[in-house]
């Protein structure tokens, strides 16, 4: 079974999320959306890629957000492993 992703937004200095993307998603294709919210949703200043559990809590499963220059960059490199 393939593993399932949601998406969070945040603005820079809230500590709840401004963006709800509750529909679920494969992991590129959750990368791909979150990319396209940041052109978008202007104070959007980072997104949360959630894995899908049932159940067992939210584990984040990729960090974006916005650079100096306003472009998204993302932290980490283990989702190659999906």
């Amino acid at each position: 079974m393939e593993k399932r992703f949601y998406i969070r937004g945040y603005k820079e200095r809230v500590g709840f999320p401004i963006l709800f993307d509750d529909a679920t998603y494969s992991f590129e294709e959750a990368r791909t959306k979150a990319r396209e919210y940041f052109g978008q949703i202007a104070p959007l200043c980072k997104v949360i890629i959630f894995e899908h559990d049932n159940g067992s809590g939210e584990r984040a499963a990729r960090f974006i957000y916005r650079n100096e220059s306003g472009m998204p960059q993302e932290i980490g490199d283990w989702w190659e492993n999906y």
